[in-house]
């Protein structure tokens, strides 16, 4: 699939403040008691996912303004983000929305860490990751786990394309990041369960 045929931008860079805003929302009703609670990556508690999120979004915005893989693979820690996550969080995504939204980021080729990307099928990547990791925020505290249904439709349509040269992905083998896909859905099952069961979720 050629990138520029993809979808019109306009509508790409829609996803992104769908999938931002997403868990952003579900982010905002944190109870003060929840931080520490178990999410399905199980690595991590809430708060440490709220990490990877805000980190992700200051990584993001480094590689589309000229930075390379290796800042990018040491600034995967999530437990540096101090303070509050929810200003945190809405303060690096409003960087990154900016650095997608500057001429020309759509077209430029970015030092992914994982393989050279264009700007649009990093903020394809962001897509995925930010509703991905928006189901795990809300099955951990207990929130409204629907998911944008445009936006899971708008991923599947597109998921090999979104992971197209990219070494670590929920397509590739022996992937370090990603869980081994979950058992396909059973028939009937909605978008929403076939996206989580790729990235390895069990809805």
């Amino acid at each position: 699939m050629n990138d520029t045929n993809i979808t019109d931008d306009n509508t790409l860079l829609s996803r992104f403040d769908i999938a931002a805003e997403g868990f952003g929302a579900r982010l905002r009703e944190v109870p003060g008691t929840a931080w520490g609670m178990p999410t399905p990556c199980t690595e991590w508690n809430v708060r440490r996912l709220a990490g990877h999120m805000v980190q992700g979004s200051r990584l993001y915005t480094a590689l589309l303004r000229g930075g390379g893989s290796a800042e990018f693979l040491a600034g995967l820690d999530p437990d540096a983000v101090e303070g509050d996550p929810v200003t945190a969080y809405r303060e690096a995504v409003a960087e990154c929305r900016a650095a997608f939204h500057a001429a020309g980021a759509l077209d430029r080729t970015v030092d992914y860490p994982f393989g050279p990307v264009p700007g649009r099928r990093l903020l394809g990547l962001y897509v995925v990751d930010a509703i991905t990791h928006t189901w795990d925020l809300a099955r951990a505290v207990g929130l409204d786990e629907r998911l944008d249904a445009g936006t899971v439709r708008w991923v599947l349509d597109r998921f090999e394309w979104i992971y197209e040269g990219v070494s670590e992905s929920p397509l590739s083998a022996g992937h370090t990041y990603y869980g081994p896909a979950a058992e396909p859905s059973p028939a009937g099952g909605s978008g929403q369960d076939r996206l989580l069961r790729l990235m390895g979720r069990e809805p």
